[in-house]
């Protein structure tokens, strides 16, 4: 059989894969904040899981009769274009690979059984490889097919149209969506990697300030296909998008006034923001990160800022620790017996030891940012009094949670001596004078699902 196989150098891939996770560096990360080598370790470690997806469909799809002929073909000549976009700009490759709804599509793709049912969501790989080399800077020319009338480029918009497949011509600083042999169609523009475009049917994503962060309110794979949370919201479709800029250059204002390197974290490992559609039951929040696409925060529209800063910290450290736990796993199963389930204040129903990690981990950031809100100047007495109330509240969750995990027989080594630095740091919190705000020198609402 032509074409790719796993054995194959996989297009975004970093030979020398994710550094080493030292003592070090899981005693930095125990304390919820990230030095700058930290980031980079995650990112990789994000990068490498990604590629272990991709070739996991590599390997699927050498089993025949996977898909049909010419859906095999197809994703062939995709592959040849993403190898193309390596040769121009293996980085942004790479980045295009990571973005969190690539990684939401692959997991729904590898759930799909053989047959036409996999070649229909096999088509997408397209979208995701023109993307890939429309950033590189390469030239090509590729029938893309448009589900439903919808073309998705990942991280950077959607095509709305009444034709499939859509050909997608690009050359030089420029690119053309238009029907096969049409004339016409939506303009993209493409400079450092960035593409822009406008046009009939083109809707761009919009870039929030402050950060490579964007407001995905298009791309079909933005969130699960059962929704989010346990209310299992949809995606919000899209409107205005000035409410939810406004939402997030307050809530980043917020984080910077009171914790700067907070601030810094959330913009450095977070790639969208996407809506979910409001719950049925007036003031039900919800909020969610999912393991296969890190970096994606889902969430309900906020009440306040503090929400929303509240909301990007805690959905922050959910990816950070599904990241890591690849990386160094924490916490495994029993060898005799089912996995223990545990109560937490947060959530109503009973929780596994990596829930209570997760949440545990989560919790232990918004102590530490609340902790620092309360100390914040110029807080009114009212206000003040709020922040210490919850900042109060949510060090008792934590300590709860810690005592329930250090007690647990399913952390690894590395989880046990993870649990034990996020104990210090508690201690530390709890401590008259505040925390200790130095992070040390980095080596060069909802649980994550």
């Amino acid at each position: 059989m032509t074409g790719p196989r796993p054995a194959d150098g996989i297009p975004g891939g970093r030979p020398e894969g994710p550094g080493r996770v030292t003592p070090a560096t899981l005693a930095r990360l125990a304390r919820t904040r990230s030095a700058p080598g930290d980031v980079a370790l995650l990112l990789d470690g994000l990068h490498s899981g990604r590629l272990l997806l991709l070739k996991s469909l590599l390997t699927r799809l050498e089993r025949p009769p996977a898909v049909p002929g010419p859906a095999r073909a197809r994703f062939e000549e995709h592959w040849r274009l993403l190898e193309h976009a390596e040769a121009h700009h293996p980085d942004r490759v790479a980045e295009t690979l990571d973005y969190p709804s690539v990684g939401t599509w692959l997991a729904h793709t590898l759930a799909a059984p053989d047959g036409e049912t996999l070649a229909l969501r096999l088509g997408h790989f397209g979208a995701v490889a023109a993307t890939a080399a429309l950033r590189a800077g390469a030239d090509f020319a590729l029938d893309l097919p448009a589900p439903g009338g919808r073309l998705a480029l990942p991280g950077t918009g959607l095509l709305r149209t009444t034709d499939s497949p859509v050909r997608l011509t690009a050359h030089g600083p420029a690119a053309r969506l238009a029907p096969p042999g049409g004339h016409g169609g939506a303009l993209l523009l493409r400079a450092a990697g960035r593409v822009t475009g406008h046009g009939p049917g083109w809707q761009g994503l919009l870039r929030l300030a402050g950060g490579p962060v964007r407001l995905d309110d298009l791309d079909p794979y933005r969130a699960p296909p059962g929704g989010a949370g346990r209310y299992a919201l949809p995606a919000a479709p899209r409107t205005a998008g000035g409410p939810w800029a406004r939402h997030w250059r307050a809530a980043l204002a917020l984080l910077r006034a009171a914790d700067p390197a907070r601030a810094t974290e959330v913009t450095a490992l977070l790639r969208c923001l996407v809506p979910l559609a409001p719950a049925g039951r007036p003031g039900t929040k919800v909020s969610a990160t999912y393991r296969v696409a890190p970096g994606a925060v889902l969430t309900t529209p906020p009440s306040s800022p503090w929400e929303l800063a509240e909301v990007l910290v805690h959905e922050t450290q959910h990816g950070k620790l599904a990241v890591l736990h690849d990386l160094v796993p924490l916490h495994a199963p029993p060898p005799h017996g089912r996995p223990a389930l545990h109560r937490v204040a947060w959530r109503p129903d009973p929780r596994p030891v990596g829930g209570v990690l997760q949440g545990a981990y989560a919790h232990l950031a918004l102590a530490d940012l609340r902790v620092r809100a309360a100390l914040l100047p110029g807080l009114t007495p009212t206000a003040r009094h709020e922040a210490r109330t919850r900042r109060d509240s949510c060090l008792r969750q934590v300590a709860r949670a810690l005592n329930i995990l250090l007690e647990s027989a399913e952390l690894t080594p590395a989880g046990g001596e993870f649990v034990i630095a996020m104990e210090r740091h508690l201690a530390g919190l709890t401590r008259p004078g505040g925390p200790d705000v130095t992070i040390g020198t980095a080596s060069p609402v909802g649980d994550v699902r």
